[in-house]
């Protein structure tokens, strides 16, 4: 399957997941691994092939995707619950962003529970405008007609395919119901 040195083929991914669901430990594995399963799917993708030959490929796909799903996992649930010491010089720079955001949280919990339990209303209401105060960008797949939103102002109409930042609650309503979905927006 895999011809290019910047993939990874289906019995390589394979065995790094069998590898990491028999230990208990976070294994040692290529930094660009989940980029190397990201070129191999885009190059599987990207053949236009017919017939059987098109089965095979969506098989492929299907087979790497799962398998890449799953060893993220394992390897995720071992990086948020270690039974040891993390090694942090084990884990790919996309688990790193994870785990970062999972610190956040816990960051976040805290901040919460701290000012209830501390009788702190004030930073319990800086919290909340903080909140009410999120925009969130997202792009419309069906179109939506004109709404005010939470914070009074009124929106749309918006077309298919139309961007818009709207307040976090009036975004999430939206994407709940399957009108539109979030647009990430790296600065």
């Amino acid at each position: 399957m895999s011809e290019n040195e910047h993939d990874i083929p289906l019995k390589d991914l394979y065995e790094l997941l069998k590898k990491e669901a028999e230990n208990p430990t976070l294994q040692q594995i290529e930094p660009d691994t989940y980029q190397k399963v990201a070129i191999a799917l885009g190059s599987l993708k990207g053949q236009g092939f017919e017939g059987v030959e098109a089965k095979v490929r969506d098989r492929m796909v299907e087979l790497l995707s799962t398998s890449a799903r799953l060893l993220f996992e394992v390897r995720r649930r071992k990086f948020l619950s270690p039974s040891e010491p993390l090694d942090y010089s084990r884990m790919t720079d996309e688990e790193k962003y994870v785990l970062d955001g999972q610190g956040e949280a816990q960051d976040r919990t805290e901040e919460v529970v701290t000012a209830t339990t501390k009788g702190r209303p004030k930073v319990l209401e800086a919290i909340s405008a903080r909140v009410r105060a999120k925009r969130v960008a997202v792009r419309f797949v069906r179109p939506q007609e004109q709404f005010v939103g939470v914070d009074m102002a009124k929106y749309g109409p918006f077309a298919q395919e139309d961007i818009a930042t709207l307040p976090l609650e009036n975004a999430r309503s939206l994407m709940e119901t399957g009108v539109a979905v979030q647009v990430h927006v790296r600065l």
